[in-house]
């Protein structure tokens, strides 16, 4: 039985198939997140598979999704960052859409830790989601209060991006 591309649409079939990826991009993200070193007293910087990243962040559109389904899976520290780090290479690299798994990437708004309040700062900056603003606060608020600076001062981007959300929003392009 064919159907007819005007009910395509309703296809049962069609949108499962839609959805599959290559499991390469699954098996890369696994294989990225082997590969990730958080900064430590020696490092102020992660370390990881330079190519791996590109390679992954050059499926833009197509590698959102594993990404995300590693990060509604992840169980520590190391694999948040890694998986927020991927997202912020996703982005640069041309991708849209990442702005709509808010809903994923809000799990991590409340953590203490600086590796991913600054991945998520990254992630918000370049995003402009309008609910990211306000956990852009707490954190900053929160550092201020309990001020870390090793490895590294995450109130650096946490501030770069809740001053790139004042700007936009003075420009007119928040909530358009």
């Amino acid at each position: 039985m064919q159907i007819s591309p005007v009910f395509s649409q309703f296809n049962p079939i069609q949108p499962v198939l839609a959805a599959q990826k290559p499991p390469e991009q699954c098996e890369l993200v696994q294989e990225f997140y082997k590969t990730f070193e958080l900064p430590d007293e020696k490092s102020n910087h992660a370390r990881f598979d330079e190519k791996l990243a590109q390679k992954i962040a050059s499926y833009k559109e197509r590698a959102i999704m594993p990404v995300i389904s590693s990060l509604e899976a992840a169980k520590d520290e190391k694999e948040a960052t890694a998986g927020l780090f991927l997202l912020n290479r996703i982005i640069d690299a041309g991708a849209k859409g990442v702005g709509g798994q808010y809903h994923v990437i809000s799990r991590f708004n409340y953590e203490k830790s600086p590796n991913i309040q600054v991945m998520l700062a990254g992630i918000y900056r370049k995003t402009q989601v309008p609910d990211g603003f306000g956990p852009l606060m707490a954190m900053f608020l929160q550092n201020a209060q309990n001020p870390t600076t090793k490895p590294f001062d995450p109130n650096e981007e946490v501030g770069g991006a809740i001053l790139e959300y004042l700007r936009n929003s003075a420009a007119g392009e928040i909530y358009k």
